[in-house]
């Protein structure tokens, strides 16, 4: 088969635990935007018997000159499709070089903890496209299921 690899669905929890260059799809929510490093930090609170939900960087910097302000702007959910990458290259997030969702965050402190990856990863984006109006509920029930039903096929094989 010519042409690139597919990637594989996953939530932003699983990260960790794929080997690295796995090419991924999966849904976050911006958290934070460092602009001098070009990472964004995405979090998503699946599954929610966690403490707090789990976060990952990613790199964007080779699709700056496609990204708008609003898709980097905090609370703004996210596709990204990239490749899993060993350790974390972002240094500690320092206010100064952070993208606020509003004027009235650029004073404020960051409002809750992220839940630090078991083995640190980061993607590298090749592709970030707005998840636009989407029942979060949802898509993790379908994702589940998803995914259910491929280790099902795998394991009969």
């Amino acid at each position: 088969m010519n042409g690139p690899r597919p990637s594989t669905r996953v939530f932003l929890s699983d990260l960790s635990s794929l080997q690295a260059d796995s090419k991924v799809r999966f849904l976050g929510c911006v958290a934070h935007y460092t602009i001098t490093t070009g990472h964004l930090i995405l979090e998503h609170n699946y599954p929610r018997s966690k403490a707090a939900p789990s976060s990952v960087s990613v790199d964007i910097n080779a699709l700056l000159e496609d990204l708008t302000a609003e898709e980097l702007r905090v609370g703004t959910w996210l596709n990204v499709v990239g490749y899993v990458r060993e350790s974390e290259p972002v240094p500690p997030l320092s206010p100064s070089s952070s993208f606020p969702s509003t004027p009235g965050d650029a004073n404020r402190p960051n409002q809750r903890p992220s839940a630090i990856l078991p083995r640190p990863v980061y993607v590298e984006a090749i592709m970030v496209f707005p998840a636009g109006a989407i029942s979060i509920g949802e898509y993790e029930r379908i994702l589940c299921n998803s995914q259910h039903v491929e280790r099902m096929i795998q394991f009969t094989h």
